[in-house]
Parts: C-alpha cells; sequence; structure tokens
C-alpha cells in the first residue's frame, strides 16, 4: 500500500460588507486556483511507477453561509500519496510551494493528519500466510501491487515479519463507496486462517 497523509490548508484574510467587497481580503481566489492545481501534482494512476504521487481534493470550505458578507477564511483537505515513503517529501514540498505561491498576501496555515507510512510486505511473513492458506483450502490470487490505498497497517513492520492479507469480497462497490456493504460471510473465512496461521506458529 501507498503512503498518505492529509494536507489542511487553512487561508486567512479579511471580511468586508458584500457591496463593498475591494474592502475585504477574500481567500476566495487562492482557494479556486488551489482546487485545480493541487491535483496537478498527479504523475499518473500507476501506482507501481517509482515516481508515483496523487493529490486529491477531499473537502474545501469558504466563508460562512450568507449574502451580506465577504468570505475572509477558507479551508482545504486535499490527500497527498506516494509509492513510498522516501517520495514523500518532495510531494509535500511541491503542494506547499503551490499553496504560497496561491495565497499571496492572505495568511497561511499547513497541518497534517492520518499520516500512514508505506505498507511492504516481509517475504517470511507471506510465505507463513500462503501455507496457511494452502492448509486451509483457500485459493489466492497475487494482488497488483502496490496498491493506491494506504493502511496503518504499514507500522506493524517497525516491529515484527508483517503481511498483509485482502480477502476478495468479489465484484462489489468499491470501499467508501455509499452502497459499500461488508460482506459478513467473509467473516469466518478470516477466522479460519489467523486460526491456522496461530496453530502452525505454535506448533499445534
Amino acid at each position: 500500500h501507498c503512503a498518505s497523509r492529509g494536507m489542511t490548508v487553512r487561508l486567512r484574510g479579511r471580511t468586508a460588507h458584500a457591496s463593498l467587497p475591494e474592502t475585504g481580503l477574500s481567500p476566495e481566489g487562492a482557494l479556486t486556483q488551489l482546487i485545480t492545481t493541487l491535483p496537478g501534482l498527479c504523475t499518473g494512476l500507476d501506482a507501481a511507477a517509482p515516481d508515483f504521487a496523487l493529490a486529491t481534493v477531499t473537502h474545501a470550505r469558504l466563508g460562512d453561509p450568507g449574502f451580506g458578507t465577504t468570505p475572509g477564511r477558507a479551508e482545504l483537505h486535499v490527500t497527498l500519496r506516494t509509492q513510498q515513503d522516501s517520495g514523500m517529501e518532495a510531494l509535500v514540498s511541491a503542494a506547499e510551494a503551490l499553496v504560497h505561491q496561491a495565497a499571496g498576501p492572505l495568511g497561511v496555515e499547513i497541518s497534517y493528519h492520518d499520516i500512514f507510512r508505506h505498507c511492504e510486505n516481509s517475504p517470511a511473513a507471506t510465505q507463513l500466510f500462503l501455507e496457511a492458506l494452502a492448509s486451509e483450502g483457500i485459493p489466492t490470487h497475487p494482488a497488483r501491487a502496490p496498491l493506491r490505498g494506504s493502511e496503518d497497517f504499514g507500522r506493524f513492520g517497525d516491529a515484527a515479519e508483517a503481511a498483509m492479507v485482502l480477502l476478495g469480497a468479489g465484484d462489489r462497490p468499491a470501499l467508501h463507496n455509499p452502497d459499500f456493504d461488508f460482506p459478513d460471510a467473509l467473516i469466518p473465512v478470516g477466522a479460519r486462517i489467523f486460526t491456522r496461521l496461530g496453530s502452525d506458529l505454535c506448533g499445534c
């Protein structure tokens, strides 16, 4: 799985009466510019490419609801992704440069959230899973790696040999789509895999 992090950009200007917009400092232009330029940092959609980079706008807010006052603040959320942790620094630098360029005289605050390192399976742990799956008669299919999604599971690799196995759910709506419904029939399959793995490791 790819590395990712959530980037929050807050822009601060100055409100004004809607009849006198020139007396304020609206972040409208900077926000709309960033909504279109940040996704332009994408190098393509193939996560197997070593220089893979993706910036996805996930949320935007401008001012407060109403008609009498121009906006004085804006907020933008963007998810940054790279194939490896090593590529994230360059993408962050490029994104921050675009933010400061667009902001001009506006105040800028940038923060990062949900930082996920890239997730890479250990060969030794992968082999243990393959043996457990074979013992349980569960068919396996190599996943096309790396996947563009990200996982906090990558941190387990810091402390132990780790591997992530995905249970295929068949032809269903994708994860996070509003019509996604987890198939409960996969629960006993997952339980069988981990029970077998535990038995194999302890020699039971």
